[in-house]
């Protein structure tokens, strides 16, 4: 049964905010042809950014889509994971310095985490095999997300969990 590392991506509010972010350049007076596509490229891009990991019995899988278009899937077998690096980045001081902004911030935080958690963010978990490959399993901005997969690679690879230095 195949399991697929939390959060699961939905496309369907990917389209909905791509439709929402392209419909004003669509509608723009007086811009030639060739500027509407350009200015089309970034919405795209932060769309259609997003990594689907999953398990398969003992199997890892995590694939990378760059503008909704498939890269290389990383692949490796579970039993052959030695350790399970996880790093925090922390996003800074912005919560201590200015708590009103809190829920602007949260907002923000889930927007980017629902969009583009690929691109970044302040949780990573990367699989280290026996044989020296680093694979990134997940990235995230939601601790509860970053536990839930970490104890479910854990669990299906039986590896140590340690902090990433790099």
């Amino acid at each position: 049964m195949e399991v697929i590392l939390k959060p699961e991506t939905n496309l369907r509010p990917r389209y909905w905010v791509l439709g929402a972010m392209l419909l004003p350049i669509l509608f723009v007076p007086h811009l030639a042809w060739w500027l509407r596509i350009i200015a089309c490229i970034v919405p795209v891009m932060l769309t259609g950014t997003y990594r689907i990991s999953s398990i398969n019995g003992d199997k890892f899988r995590s694939q990378l889509f760059i503008s909704f278009l498939p890269m290389k899937p990383e692949k490796c077998n579970l039993p052959g994971v030695v350790y399970l690096e996880t790093k925090y980045n922390s996003t800074g001081i912005f919560g201590e310095v200015m708590p009103i902004l809190a829920p602007i911030r949260f907002i923000f935080m889930t927007i980017f985490d629902m969009l583009m958690p690929a691109l970044g963010g302040s949780y990573e978990i990367w699989l280290i095999t026996a044989k020296g490959r680093e694979i990134v399993a997940w990235q995230g901005f939601d601790q509860r997300f970053f536990e839930e997969n970490v104890a479910l690679l854990q669990a299906r690879s039986g590896a140590e969990v340690r902090g990433r230095t790099k």
